[in-house]
């Protein structure tokens, strides 16, 4: 079916990223794994020929599409014009306000050249689950765990709020064009974070600074990335902190009685406002507020900035970049 109507409509893939899946198995599978129900409205991103389009408009309340190549659209239009409760939206996902079209799930076969921007483009919206084809060592990086060399920036931000599951791999044979590499299918359930961050934008700085050079030990990545463009004084700031308990550094614990956090001036106050006193003092409620990694309880900043970046959880890079943020709010920075 796919390659009559690419012969029908005269499509040659390959340009603008776009491989055809002309596999009916994996569509269908696509299209259980995001579980639809007659009230869903669903957002697709890159629509192409449709052949996933016209699997998931019969069994939804609304289907948007957006699709950038004019000549998909024309073809989306004459395919699907049958089905009355689809929306087609020409144009770039990334210039696309989301925040306003009322979806409740995600289902597409993705652009690879703009996977990253455009799941990070998700997760700032609100929705109930994405199903969602990547380059298969994209979906890897999604999924992965601390350790590994798939690790990285990109499993940080997904997994602060969400959960990635690998549903399925794709081969490349089963497009047309075939692309160079096989394809996964992820499906993403946004949740609760489960440890909390200071500053969200922040903690994306740090985390993209911290995995911009990962051979390199933390300390040496951090005085090297663009962070120092944010924290000018990061270096005076690494130092000044690099004695303290990893559990229970933080700004007030730094600053003593310059503490403005009311709950932690509590535990200052009961340490009669030493800093070593303090910081024991707080470990407790610090550690239960963001729960790190057990081996890194009982280290120093300093011990943790000899690590590489791949052995820190999201959590752990959670707590340092409220260290860093909430020691250097307390500076002025």
């Amino acid at each position: 079916m796919v390659y009559q109507i690419l012969k029908e409509y005269g499509v040659k893939g390959g340009k603008m990223d776009q491989h055809f899946l002309t596999d009916a198995a994996a569509l269908d599978e696509i299209v259980s794994a995001a579980q639809l129900e007659p009230s869903d409205i669903v957002l697709e991103v890159g629509g192409g020929i449709g052949n996933l389009s016209e699997r998931i408009a019969p069994r939804v309340s609304k289907l948007i599409i957006i699709e950038l190549d004019p000549q998909m659209v024309h073809i989306l239009k004459s395919r699907l014009s049958v089905y009355q409760n689809i929306e087609i939206i020409p144009g770039n996902v990334m210039d696309v306000d989301l925040t306003n079209l009322g979806f409740n799930k995600i289902v597409a076969n993705l652009p690879y050249s703009i996977s990253s921007d455009v799941t990070l483009k998700f997760l700032q919206s609100e929705f109930d689950s994405a199903v969602l084809m990547y380059q298969y060592e994209f979906a890897q990086r999604l999924t992965a765990a601390p350790g590994g060399k798939d690790y990285g920036r990109l499993s940080v931000h997904v997994q602060y709020k969400s959960d990635a599951e690998m549903i399925l791999k794709v081969p490349k044979e089963s497009f047309e064009p075939a692309p160079k590499v096989d394809s996964a299918v992820i499906r993403l359930t946004p949740r609760p974070a489960s440890y909390s961050v200071e500053n969200t934008d922040f903690f994306y700085s740090v985390t993209k600074a911290l995995f911009s050079q990962r051979r390199k030990k933390i300390k040496n990545t951090l005085l090297g990335s663009l962070l120092k463009m944010e924290l000018p004084n990061l270096k005076e700031i690494l130092e000044q902190i690099s004695d303290q308990p990893f559990a229970a550094a933080t700004a007030c614990c730094n600053a003593g009685a310059d503490a403005d956090s009311a709950e932690c001036a509590a535990d200052c106050a009961a340490a009669d406002s030493t800093n070593a006193e303090c910081a024991a003092a707080a470990a407790g409620h610090i550690a239960e507020a963001i729960r790190i990694s057990d081996d890194l309880s009982n280290k120093t900043v300093g011990d943790v900035l000899s690590m590489r970046a791949e052995e820190l959880s999201p959590a752990d890079i959670a707590h340092f970049s409220n260290i860093l943020y909430s020691f250097s709010s307390k500076k002025g920075n």
